[in-house]
């Protein structure tokens, strides 16, 4: 049977069946592991990452897992990365050098870093208690963690969710607790809104760690962190009147009892 199909998509199409495929070869490693026994279904696809719903093995306790692929390097942005990267430890100068001259390898292992990133910073939180997806495994391009929701899904982000009043105030005083807590564990998320907020039934889960910034080490952290709590007040505030919170004072406040020691 003859294609209609034009050029650009037939090439788009190509494109995303090369997707599909580097994608099933990040994941053969937690199969070959045995920490998953099935890829089911695409969760989530953006810009950076596609997120597949896995059978999970019983060995990790529940029934499914999520497994987090980032897109080749030559398929990301990174937008504003250097912001984010500030502070962060690369390597040998070999790397490093790969990484100011944006060649293949350091693209490549650009990537890599920022995947390994991500999962410390899970690792980190969730040891300290914060409301974040358990993490199971990584590798060069991918995250195995807890899929947040159930045999569906993913748990609808906090953008989608329907609030009533009363709920709304305890969400809101969640999510707040959520980002002292990252800060005392010297971690601010840095993209954070109602878009990386998971939220079911009463159950709570921030995602999206890949950017996040160690306000130790980054000049712009202040900053991000002023962005976070604004994004999360100012939703809040959107959906629900009479809310007084300022996020600017807010954020003040936070910070300077960070950087006096009296989280």
């Amino acid at each position: 049977m003859e294609s209609h199909l034009s050029q650009p998509e037939t090439e788009a199409r190509f494109a995303a069946r090369e997707a599909d495929a580097a994608d099933m070869r990040a994941i053969q490693e937690f199969l070959d592991e045995a920490l998953v026994t099935e890829v089911l279904n695409v969760v989530k696809s953006g810009k950076e990452a596609t997120v597949y719903r896995c059978r999970a093995h019983r060995s990790l306790g529940m029934p499914f897992a999520a497994a987090k692929v980032y897109h080749s390097a030559s398929h990301r942005s990174f937008q504003r990365s250097a912001v984010y990267e500030e502070g962060r430890q690369f390597g040998p100068g070999q790397v490093q050098r790969a990484f100011k001259n944006r060649s293949e390898f350091g693209r490549e292992a650009q990537l890599a870093f920022w995947v390994d990133h991500e999962f410390e910073v899970l690792s980190a939180l969730h040891y300290a208690g914060a409301d974040v997806p358990a993490p199971f495994a990584c590798t060069e391009k991918a995250i195995l963690m807890e899929l947040v929701g159930n045999e569906d899904g993913e748990s609808p982000q906090l953008q989608h969710a329907d609030l009533q009043p009363e709920e709304a105030e305890k969400v809101l005083e969640r999510v707040l607790s959520n980002i002292e807590l990252f800060l005392r564990e010297n971690i601010v998320h840095g993209d954070l809104s109602a878009f990386n907020i998971l939220y079911h039934e009463g159950e709570l889960r921030i995602i999206d760690f890949p950017q996040a910034v160690d306000p130790r080490k980054n000049s712009s952290a202040k900053e991000l962190l002023e962005r976070d709590i604004a994004n999360v007040v100012q939703f809040f505030q959107r959906r629900r009147a009479g809310m007084e919170e300022e996020p600017e004072r807010m954020a003040r406040n936070l910070w300077n009892l960070w950087k006096y020691g009296e989280l």
